[in-house]
């Protein structure tokens, strides 16, 4: 009798119906920890539609300091691409240098871990931003997750420098040039093209 009520108390326990004190606190500890390693509390998702404000979701930078969308669009407007193949980021590299004449600042959103995120831009030799979201937190504020993989689907959105959608595109990314995108969106020309004389 004596085993058996032993029994049923060590398995009580072990499911943690009762648990005690001491095994409360280091579990909320590591609740704390785990909250500040993630860094600073992201947006509500919502369905981002063309006009809507861009979530201002936040990022570890090159440098470890966490950062916000706000910080890339004082620098420009923004390209952001979600889920780009290495064909991908082989064009927008190619296509960098007229996005900046533009003002426009590419930005990609991989979903891998940081360290993965390195060494893809070393290995590629990208010289733009590339953002590690590999818990897909910043994709689901942008609503391109899909519900059956969990992954991020190719999408695209263009930015502006008041962190307003100017265009977007999900399931895809262009088939057109970025420039003649991102130059459409924010209603630019493209640097060496015909202006429109006036009447």
């Amino acid at each position: 009798m004596l085993l058996s009520t032993l029994f049923v108390l060590t398995h009580l326990l072990a499911a943690g119906l009762n648990p005690s004190p001491s095994t409360i606190a280091p579990r909320q500890d590591l609740q704390r920890s785990r909250t500040l390693r993630m860094g600073p509390a992201e947006p509500p998702v919502s369905i981002v539609r063309k006009g809507d404000a861009a979530p201002n979701f936040s990022y570890q930078s090159h440098d470890g300091r966490w950062r916000h969308l706000r910080d890339l669009v004082d620098k420009g407007a923004v390209l952001l691409v979600f889920a780009a193949r290495d064909h991908h980021l082989v064009r927008l590299e190619r296509e960098r240098e007229r996005l900046l004449d533009l003002g426009v600042v590419p930005v990609v959103i991989l979903d891998v871990k940081q360290g993965a995120a390195r060494s893809q831009v070393r290995r590629m030799e990208l010289a733009y931003t590339v953002l590690a979201d590999p818990r897909n937190v910043i994709a689901s504020q942008f609503n391109v997750v899909d519900p059956i993989t969990q992954g991020a689907i190719p999408s695209w959105f263009v930015i502006d420098r008041r962190r307003k959608i100017r265009a977007l595109g999900r399931g895809s990314l262009p088939i057109q040039d970025y420039p003649a995108v991102a130059a459409s969106a924010l209603a630019l020309a493209l640097p060496g093209s015909a202006l429109p004389s006036a009447k």
